[in-house]
This record gives structure tokens, sequence and C-alpha cells, in this order.
């Protein structure tokens, strides 16, 4: 394991992971965490304080957002977004997926 300025640095293989949800990574600058929901299963309507992403590794996921944009993502899918507005993601069929959150804004 690789040890840079205090951090280490460990790859992590998503395909080998056995739970639903697992934090990543999380430190002062943005937090990822992993999920796999069931068909109909995700994320209800909910905001974060700062900017978001979400990689889909497998799967397709509806994604709306209040101020009424919506996305079908499928996997491999790379959606980059201002998390201050209200949103959800919810699965279409099982579905692994990635969310990144960025520090909070001032």
């Amino acid at each position: 394991m690789l040890n840079i300025n205090n951090t280490k640095l460990n790859p992590i293989n998503i395909n080998s992971l056995n739970t639903n949800k697992e934090i990543l990574v999380q430190n002062e600058k943005f937090k990822t965490l992993y999920f796999e929901f069931e068909n109909g299963k995700g994320l209800p309507n909910h905001t974060h304080n700062g900017y978001a992403a979400v990689y889909i590794v497998s799967g397709s996921v509806d994604m709306e957002f209040t101020s009424g944009e919506k996305f079908v993502l499928n996997q491999g899918d790379f959606l980059p977004f201002d998390a201050r507005i209200e949103h959800n993601v919810i699965a279409k069929e099982t579905s692994k997926i990635m969310v990144i959150i960025s520090q909070p804004l001032s």
C-alpha cells in the first residue's frame, strides 16, 4: 500500500464488495459512496450543500431534480451536478452506483 502525504492509497475493486452501501473514501475534500439498489429502491429526494456526481457501475437508474430535469442513467453514465438542487435516484433494475459528494460549500 502506497502512502503519500499521510494518505494511504488502496485500490478498491467494486465487484468484490459484499454490501449494498459502503463509504469508499471520506476526507476533507470529498466523500465517495458505493450503493447497490434493487429495482424500485434508491435515494429519495434530498440535497447536499455542495456538488456531486453519480457514476453508474452497472444497471440503470432514474434521476430526477425538483427543478424539472429527468435522466435515465445506464451503465457507464456519469452525471456531475449541483447537489443543492433537490434530487433523487431510483433503480430501474438491480444497479450498482458510485456517488461522489464535494465538501460543503461555505
